[in-house]
């Protein structure tokens, strides 16, 4: 590195930071290895352990390993169209998706990469050996499609490629699950309703370059197509909270449950003003049926008490109205006996009239029905003295001497034929009485039938009428019933999601000795990075973390993050050697500098993870794993730091592969 280049102003305005400080306070008791590490790596030609096959075989250790492609000589001349590419694409993050790759992800590189080292390598595989707790692994998967991952448990890499056998692979996921994942004290994700899972970790141990270290959350960019576990904002969190100890099940639990409660609360809001208006627009078609005025005020047990006395009242009516239909009915039946009877009576009459004209005409034509009845008269009949079976008027008019001899033959006198005129007359004249009686009372029947039956449409009208108004106000009271179901129990819910809140509130007060560990050593590594003066902290705020960095005002802007986040990382694994949290003590950082983070910053970030070796007194509970293009300090560009072979790009041999893709 040039002078000029040592003497940049960093990102506090000219201030020389010092050396790394010592730890702020000793080392706590904590673990004597990783929970998961990576020992050795092969990238292989085809599935044989020879050497002919073997592409690479890197060597990694517990503690720091830097996987360098040095830039250019910065003392070679710099001139346009002059130069060759050597740091980058080399295949740092090629060699990091390999180990994401190993660990459970579902790819090794983006579509286009895939395919790209699937063509050059159609047999091709990556073997590692993975330490998971106490057990070794060997752990292979292959590049080519069809084909399956193995895991083999105390065997060499050698001894593992001989068997050729298949399978076990899940096994060293399941195992993985077991050492890291069994003791988080957080066993779901609240928002996605699912067990956290190593897949969900592995994506915050090993960031995505891509993510440009922008983001503490930003473990995968898009660009990357990992296809790792897309998760919510907060569920992200919850994974940083989990592995750190700063949350447990029971805040877990309670974060869920206010979810719920929040969720229902919403629900309750919402059809509140749904249910009231449905109550109100069924009062007031109730009371357009009633007649009655629809006061908003009169709601409730007024409205009620009205809605019982006016139905009261119109039921009696109904009720009255039924029994004088009885009567009514008898009335309809008497009218139609009445007019009956007065038809029979006309029909008297019609007849008694009919007699007393023929009467009266015989009486006017004797003589020529008796001449008649001579001319065509037949021979007489033998018969007893004094006995005739004709009848007296046809034996008269044929001269029958028995007839002569009656009564009823002797001539009609002047007052006998004005007796039968009068006759005729008064059976005219009653007959006309007949006629007008029963013309009228035809006419009472059918008005009291048309009475009868307009009575009983409007008794059906309005019985209909009062099974409506009931049902409509069963509907009404029903709507009110929910109403009022839906604001109790959204003042219910209300004060629950309150409780539920000041709950997590007192859950995480529980927290804040966790949070104080963990926002010491993300103070400790910030000030190893920035200078002892400079204040760090880690806040919880809701349910989300939050760093912060403050030196005369806090201090923020993309290099700035970038260095928050990368001291978080340190400082959650610092936490796990010393016993603390679940994170299993690998982390992989892929080409860090980003932002243009002032390289004196950046060459610390190597001197810290080396001060963290020298502070564990030969207990290297951890693995860190960083690829870089820019140099790490030059006393640490050696072993055991160092991983060989150093990358060059400007050759295919000094590619990772060996080859140009």
């Amino acid at each position: 590195m040039t002078k000029r280049r040592m003497q940049q102003l960093d990102l506090f305005g000219g201030f020389e930071p010092p050396a790394p400080p010592p730890p702020s306070a000793p080392i706590k008791t904590g673990r004597s290895e990783p929970l998961v590490w990576v020992a050795e790596v092969w990238l292989l030609r085809e599935y044989d352990a020879s050497e002919a096959s073997i592409l690479r075989h890197i060597t990694l250790r517990k503690g720091l390993n830097v996987l360098w492609a040095p830039p250019t000589p910065e003392d070679v001349e710099n001139r346009l169209g002059d130069g060759q590419i050597t740091g980058h694409t080399a295949g740092k993050t090629t060699f990091c998706r390999m180990l994401r790759y190993l660990l459970g992800e579902q790819r090794f590189g983006t579509a286009r990469g895939q395919d790209k080292i699937r063509e050059a390598l159609p047999e091709g595989w990556v073997v590692a050996t993975i330490v998971v707790g106490d057990e070794r692994w060997i752990v292979g998967r292959p590049f080519g499609l069809g084909l399956h991952p193995f895991a083999a448990r105390g065997l060499s890499f050698a001894e593992a490629l001989a068997e050729r056998g298949r399978g076990g692979y899940q096994d060293f996921l399941a195992d993985i699950r077991r050492v890291v994942m069994e003791p988080v004290p957080v066993k779901e994700l609240p928002h996605q309703r699912e067990p956290i899972a190593w897949e969900h970790v592995l994506p915050w141990l090993t960031r995505d370059q891509e993510s440009r270290f922008a983001g503490l959350v930003e473990w995968r960019d898009p660009s990357s197509e990992s296809e790792s576990p897309r998760l919510v904002l907060d569920d992200r969190h919850v994974v940083l909270r989990a592995l750190c100890a700063l949350m447990s099940d029971e805040e877990s639990e309670a974060q869920r449950r206010y979810e719920d409660l929040a969720l229902e609360k919403q629900g309750l809001e919402e059809r509140a003003p749904r249910l009231a208006d449905r109550a109100a627009e069924d009062r007031r078609r109730l009371a357009r049926l009633l007649g009655v005025e629809d006061d908003t005020n009169d709601a409730g047990p007024l409205f009620a008490a009205r809605f019982r006395e006016t139905v009261t009242r119109r039921k009696a009516s109904l009720a009255a109205a039924e029994e004088a239909l009885a009567a009514q009915a008898l009335e309809v039946e008497q009218a139609e006996d009445a007019a009956r009877q007065a038809a029979e009576a006309c029909g008297a009459r019609v007849e008694a009239l009919r007699e007393a004209e023929a009467r009266r005409e015989e009486a006017k034509r004797p003589s020529e029905k008796k001449r008649e009845a001579e001319e065509g008269a037949p021979a007489p009949l033998p018969m007893r003295a004094g006995l005739c079976s004709v009848p007296l008027d046809v034996a008269m008019a044929k001269g029958c001497p028995l007839a002569a001899s009656h009564p009823a033959a002797a001539p009609m006198t002047r007052e006998g034929k004005k007796a039968l005129a009068e006759a005729v007359m008064e059976a005219k004249r009653t007959l006309a009485e007949a006629r007008a009686a029963q013309k009228e009372a035809a006419a009472e029947h059918t008005r009291r039938r048309s009475a009868l039956s307009a009575e009983e449409k409007r008794i059906a009208r309005e019985r209909a009428a009062i099974e409506e108004v009931e049902r409509l106000y069963d509907y009404m009271t029903a709507a009110e019933r929910e109403a009022d179901a839906n604001t109790e129990r959204l003042a219910v819910v209300t004060d629950e999601v309150k409780a539920s809140s000041e709950r997590q509130a007192a859950l995480r007060r529980e927290q804040e000795e966790a949070e104080a560990r963990i926002s010491e050593r993300f103070r400790d590594v910030v000030r190893a990075l920035l200078g002892d003066h400079v204040e760090a902290r880690v806040e919880v705020k809701g349910r989300r973390l939050e760093l912060r960095v403050e030196d005369r005002g806090e201090r923020d802007g993309a290099a700035m993050q970038t260095i928050k986040l990368l001291a978080f990382d340190l400082a959650a694994m610092k936490l796990s050697m010393d016993g603390h949290g679940q994170l299993p003590g690998l982390l992989v950082h892929d080409g860090p500098r980003e932002a243009d983070m002032d390289g004196r910053i950046y060459e610390r970030l190597f001197l810290y993870a080396r001060h963290l070796e020298e502070s564990a007194n030969g207990s290297l509970a951890f693995q860190y794993v960083v690829t870089t293009t820019a140099p790490p300090p030059k006393e640490m560009q050696k072993e055991p730091y160092l991983l060989f072979p150093l990358l060059d790009a400007s050759k295919p041999e000094g590619r990772l592969l060996k080859m140009d893709l």
